[in-house]
């Protein structure tokens, strides 16, 4: 009796003890974690299951895990930034400028029925706003395309009388009103495009392909992370938050600038692809190239292309850009000629206004004709891509007062019937790539993701829901430029089922982003070369002298690529002057815990300045434990301030990031009346020390 009554205490001992143990793991674990002012990167376990063989792997997301991260697997951990807490740089819009106050005294009138444009001279506005001017007349520039891409020219000026009919050929006019007995005083000079009707085109199998095929149109808005977009562009943001938008957060860029990037969408090659093929700075490259346009021209759609800056435009800043035109309707030898005729005014660092408008609203206006013209008056299948640089590409306050000019156009281009039948693609290229956001401590993500929402239209989503269903599920997953080029290319065999590409992705786990991507997907299995990749979060470590001689040695190798370029006589020789910031990769195993690195090499992103250019560099540099072995890739250094006013001497894209021209530079002195001028040189500050001072480093780490 006695053992017995032993055993039953001892069994509840052991019951007492076991349910101790578990309130107090309950009690910890509830706990609140305390909140770090800094970036805080905070990882759970997750559960693999086995799947079917069309999934090898599905994985369990922990609850509210996706609070913390835009994608979240073994094999990409990206963390996820709310952009509207507090600690980014101030977002006070600058002051919007309007190009003009004055009222239109000449406008285009479209007649439907006769399918010509008509230049009208509105009377009234002359009364009103020009009384004190005499007898007055209008004269027009007809702008002519060039021989090539760079050159466009205009006629000779001629007379127009009151709803004067448009040439059917025309790309665009200048025009001009101004007093008869004093020519040189000119009352308004304004410019219009027109998209025109195409010739020998069979009317009946365009209506017949406009009832069936689906439009596609991409509206790219350059410099535009998906963060900032959330944060400068509320009223854009929240139209594409309406029903049939779909938003791809785990979208990540695969090149430096908007040429890689773009590239890959189009054409989806890789930058040794298409270099391998031809050289962009001579004339016809580009043209040898085989772009979606081409595709879909083929496929019996009409296409164009629109971007304004025709100075910096993708395929012309330091290239040749076309020899023919790319596309059907194709705006640039427009806005060159305007650009240079016009007067513009500069803002946001680039030509703000052009003649009596926003250099955007060239671009947007021609796509309103477009959707005019062939969806909602005579639908026919249209492939387009029109492009901004002008308010947002080095300014990240930009986006502010593009917000409420692009929700505008969304609104009419809606009123216009174009998302009853389009698919509607709204993107970037990259984020922040210099400047305060770049800069930021979540400036390494800011960079490297660029924002993608993609519209479906209601009969789409009926005739293809399993293209609903893949971009719901695809939202947190990893994709690139490449799933997105395979997307469209989809878009195209499934009104076209006997189409076949040549598979120009070089990327044997690429998707297209219509179909489901898997759920553990590395950037390698994306096509995103690992120094763009944001599966695999940074943590910020100590300023030590191990990190200060890798920095030494990443400039050195930067003065070495100008040496190697033949470039380093143009060029000043730089200089460290001071280690901001670095941080290493974390590494994790297939259950999300963190683990030592690979094969014992750690990465490290480093935030560093140069003399005497005062320039802001992150470079990634892989590094051995003992430093003994370190791998440094020159496309792996990214330029975070602006450097378009200091290597003019060079033309290699690369070394332009590390370069500083040698010539005498000029300092503007005083802040009222003409400003003094005075010639100065960069001084070398020879010092080591001046490098790197521990004491003023920070010393907080995790």
């Amino acid at each position: 009796m006695f053992r017995y009554n032993t055993r039953k205490l001892c069994l509840c001992l052991v019951l007492v003890l076991l349910v101790f143990i578990l309130a107090n793991h309950r009690s910890n674990y509830s706990k609140e974690k305390p909140i770090d002012k800094t970036w805080q990167i905070d990882i759970e376990p997750v559960t693999r299951i086995t799947l079917n063989n069309t999934e090898q792997t599905k994985w369990e997301v922990p609850k509210n895990v996706l609070e913390r991260f835009f994608v979240f697997s073994p094999k990409c951990k990206m963390p996820r930034v709310d952009p509207l807490v507090m600690g980014f740089p101030e977002l006070t819009p600058l002051r919007f400028k309007s190009c003009t106050n004055e009222p239109s005294l000449v406008s285009v009138i479209y007649d439907r029925t006769k399918k010509h444009y008509m230049l009208h001279l509105n009377m009234d506005v002359s009364l009103n706003h020009f009384a004190d001017y005499s007898c007055f007349g209008c004269t027009y520039l007809e702008v002519v395309s060039g021989e090539t891409d760079v050159f466009a020219y205009v006629a000779s000026p001629e007379y127009f009388h009151q709803d004067w009919i448009v040439p059917s050929h025309f790309l665009g006019v200048i025009v001009e009103c101004h007093e008869m007995a004093n020519k040189s005083r000119v009352l308004q000079r304004d410019a219009f495009s027109f998209v025109q009707h195409l010739k020998n085109r069979n009317e009946e199998n365009d209506r017949k392909r406009g009832a069936t095929y689906p439009s596609v149109f991409l509206f790219g808005i350059d410099s535009m992370s998906r963060m900032n977009f959330r944060r400068s562009m509320p009223l854009t943001s929240a139209f594409v938050s309406q029903t049939g938008w779909f938003e791809m957060e785990g979208y990540n860029k695969v090149g430096d600038n908007t040429l890689p990037n773009l590239m890959a969408i189009l054409t989806g090659r890789t930058p040794r692809q298409w270099r391998t093929q031809c050289d962009v700075r001579v004339s016809g490259c580009l043209d040898s190239l085989v772009f979606l346009w081409n595709h879909f021209h083929n496929a019996g759609y009409l296409t164009a292309y629109a971007e304004d800056l025709s100075s910096i435009s993708t395929f012309n800043y330091l290239k040749m850009g076309f020899k023919h035109p790319p596309v059907d309707f194709y705006l640039r030898p427009f806005l060159v000629v305007i650009e240079r005729l016009l007067q513009t005014v500069e803002y946001f660092g680039f030509k703000y206004c052009v003649g009596r408008r926003h250099s955007f609203s060239y671009v947007f206006d021609f796509a309103k004709q477009l959707i005019e013209r062939f969806v909602l008056e005579q639908p026919k299948p249209i492939f387009g891509l029109f492009w901004t640089n002008s308010f947002t590409h080095d300014d990240f306050r930009g986006g502010a007062n593009l917000d409420g000019l692009f929700a505008r156009y969304m609104e009419q281009f809606k009123d216009y019937g174009l998302f009853e039948r389009s698919i509607v693609i709204l993107l970037s290229d990259h984020g922040s790539r210099y400047g305060p956001l770049a800069e930021h401590y979540t400036g390494f993500l800011e960079e490297r993701q660029p924002m993608l929402h993609i519209y479906l239209p209601p009969w789409y989503r009926r005739r293809y829901p399993s293209v609903e269903k893949a971009l719901i599920l695809n939202r947190n997953r990893l994709s690139s430029n490449y799933d997105l080029h395979l997307g469209i290319q989809q878009l195209l065999k499934q009104t076209h089922p006997r189409l076949s590409f040549m598979r120009s992705v070089k990327c044997d786990y690429c998707r297209s982003i219509l179909k489901v991507l898997p759920s553990n997907r590395s950037c390698s299995d994306a096509g995103i070369p690992d120094h763009w990749c944001t599966c695999k979060p940074f943590v910020k470590v100590r300023l030590t002298l191990p990190i200060l001689r890798l920095t030494k040695l990443t400039v050195s190798r930067m003065n070495r690529y100008l040496k190697m370029l033949n470039v380093d006589g143009d060029c000043h020789r730089i200089k460290l002057n001071r280690v901001l910031k670095a941080d290493r990769q974390l590494h994790f195993d297939e259950s999300g815990n963190k683990v030592q690195s690979p094969d014992n090499v750690e990465t490290y992103s480093i935030l560093f300045t140069t003399k005497p250019n005062n320039a802001t560099f992150r470079a990634i540099v892989y590094s051995s434990a003992d430093n003994d072995v370190v791998t440094i890739q020159m496309d792996r250094i990214s330029r975070l301030n602006s450097y378009h006013n200091e290597s003019y001497c060079v033309e290699d894209a690369l070394a332009k990031k590390f370069c500083l021209c040698y010539k005498e530079q000029f300092l503007k002195l005083g802040e009222s009346g003409p400003s003094k001028v005075r010639k100065v040189k960069y001084k070398f500050q020879e010092n080591e020390d001046d490098y790197y001072d521990e004491a003023k480093q920070p010393t907080h780490y995790f």
